[in-house]
């Protein structure tokens, strides 16, 4: 990605690590800051999920759910916090419609979810006043590799670059409004025969 964004005529920095690890958040916004001078956007949208009856979901799979769709979201975003706050900066929120739709044998992603949704809401509360908006987006089902299996057909779906462009639609709103929850859903479901 930073290759395409250098081709483009664009200033890109990778910072490849491992966000369940606290120094890694810490260090990558340290980075972005030297690099740039500051920050002004923060996308959390770092995820994994798995499926499995909350029964069968082993300690490890939740530890590395809530590790990575909460935990590093938190380190990444107390780090950023001091720069963002200088900026007027915007943090977003990659959240999922799983956060406040129950789906059976995803009690883990959508436990992460929902705990993701009550974050940004206090953040929001707490930072708003001093000029920082955060938003979280809920897609419902992306056309990504998640759970490790392609999709027969996956053409009804949302696709990454939708996501994408709700950030690039919501950066672009007036400086005095603030869209705090926005979810997305395909326009057209797909008929089935």
């Amino acid at each position: 990605m930073a290759r395409e964004i250098q081709a483009a005529g664009g200033q890109a920095l990778a910072f490849p690590g491992d966000l369940r690890l606290p120094a890694v958040a810490r260090d990558a916004v340290a980075a972005a800051v030297a690099a740039h001078g500051g920050l002004q956007v923060l996308v959390n949208n770092a995820g994994i999920g798995g499926f499995a009856n909350l029964a069968d979901t082993t300690d490890e799979a939740w530890d590395d759910i809530l590790a990575t769709n909460l935990s590093s979201v938190f380190r990444l975003t107390r780090a950023a916090l001091p720069s963002l706050t200088k900026a007027g900066g915007h943090v977003f929120m990659i959240s999922s419609l799983a956060g406040s739709n129950p789906i059976a044998g995803m009690a883990a992603y959508c436990a992460s979810k929902a705990a993701l949704d009550q974050l940004a809401a206090c953040l929001m509360l707490e930072v708003r006043h001093q000029g920082v908006k955060v938003t979280t987006i809920a897609p419902g089902s992306v056309d990504t590799s998640f759970g490790g299996a392609p999709r027969a057909d996956a053409s009804w779906m949302l696709r990454p670059e939708d996501v994408a462009g709700a950030v690039l639609d919501l950066l672009r709103t007036r400086e005095g409004a603030h869209l705090s929850r926005v979810e997305m859903r395909p326009a057209r479901p797909q008929k089935r025969v």
